[in-house]
């Protein structure tokens, strides 16, 4: 099974990752190594991490919606809103969730995109509790937290790409999306 990286690769932290697809050591070699078959150590791999994916992509839809909020000029943002404080709680539960399950061969590379996406909402939950304190915060603030969250949302599609068990809903194919440089109505 080939798993294609190369959606929107610029959105990495680093730019080793940047340059080498997802990032990962040799991933299409591994892939072929192991081809598609799923044992149950790896099954069971999957029935452990698949709870902590769902929250930790629901915390990165939730820092999105503050996001937005923030972008808005919402004065309700600020590093004690509710929804804020629950990202940060379902962070901390997911990260010592998800490095609490030892990957097998087979998930090692799914494993490793949970990492980094961890990493990268790490750093948009770190930048976030610095500036949304701020109501109509300027763009480039907005950036500073909206560049790691893709990024951590991309580590999760490549997850999600890398084991079944794991979905991504893609909305670029939904009928709103915008088709050819055209845009939205």
């Amino acid at each position: 099974m080939r798993i294609d990286h190369s959606l929107r690769p610029e959105l990495h932290l680093g730019a080793a990752a940047s340059e080498s697809g997802c990032g990962c050591d040799d991933h299409d070699a591994a892939a072929a190594k192991l081809g598609n078959t799923v044992d149950d150590a790896t099954i069971n791999y999957v029935l452990k991490t698949q709870p902590h994916f769902e929250d930790l992509r629901n915390a990165l839809g939730q820092l999105a919606g503050m996001l937005v909020l923030a972008a808005a000029g919402s004065k309700t943002v600020t590093q004690d809103h509710p929804l804020f404080a629950t990202a940060r709680q379902t962070f901390a539960r997911v990260s010592d969730g998800i490095r609490s399950v030892p990957p097998t061969a087979r998930a090692t590379h799914h494993h490793q995109h949970l990492i980094a996406a961890l990493a990268a909402m790490g750093v948009a939950l770190k930048r976030a509790q610095e500036d949304l304190h701020l109501s109509a915060m300027a763009r480039e603030r907005v950036d500073a937290v909206l560049v790691p969250l893709q990024s951590a949302y991309q580590q999760l599609r490549w997850a999600a790409e890398a084991l079944p068990g794991f979905e991504i809903v893609d909305v670029s194919q939904a009928c709103c999306a915008p088709r050819n440089g055209a845009t939205p109505h």
